[in-house]
């Protein structure tokens, strides 16, 4: 549900100046302020995904766990849906190269995974910022595992992946 019938402020050169900074295996997170999930979701940020590619013709740039489970989607599908994006990149030197194609491929091979609805840590069903945790394995992001959610287990949310020691913001659209 969103609360406004108006299109979000990513449109245009805005979303040029995103996209441009854009590269395979950045993790993206974003929020639409205006929207009930958003509001329900602790933290910054509402939904977290991952550049597997930079081929809008086909269709297939990011990777995502939505409601339909694992999606295959577009850069502007993110835009279009938030009023903030974060475009954020692996910093640390075991996750550069090889690491992160591996984790592009590693990301890709969920493709049949389902949503999971209980929020628990494997691969079995993932939620979207687990999508991504899982894609980088062994936690190389340090990203902190919280309970954030008051779920009573350890959980990895979109705002946790902000806080990752080994990702540093490459773009805030709240910045521009």
């Amino acid at each position: 549900i969103r609360f406004t019938t108006y299109y979000t402020t990513l449109r245009g050169m805005k979303y040029h100046k995103l996209y441009k900074h854009l590269k395979p295996g950045d993790v993206i997170l974003s929020a639409d302020r205006k929207k009930l999930t958003t509001l329900l979701i602790p933290g910054q940020f509402s939904h977290a995904s991952m550049c597997v590619s930079l081929d809008g013709w086909n269709g297939w740039e990011i990777s995502e766990m939505t409601h339909h489970d694992y999606t295959k989607s577009c850069f502007f599908d993110i835009c279009k849906e938030s009023d903030r994006v974060v475009i954020m990149r692996v910093i640390c030197q075991p996750c550069f190269g090889e690491h992160v194609e591996q984790a592009i491929e590693r990301c890709k091979s969920y493709e049949h995974a389902e949503y999971d609805t209980e929020f628990t840590l494997g691969v079995e069903s993932l939620y979207c910022s687990e999508l991504v945790f899982q894609s980088y394995k062994d936690n190389c992001l340090q990203a902190p595992l919280d309970d954030l959610a008051g779920l009573g287990k350890p959980y990895i949310s979109p705002t946790g992946l902000y806080h990752a020691k080994n990702l540093k913001v490459i773009m805030d659209s709240d910045t521009l």
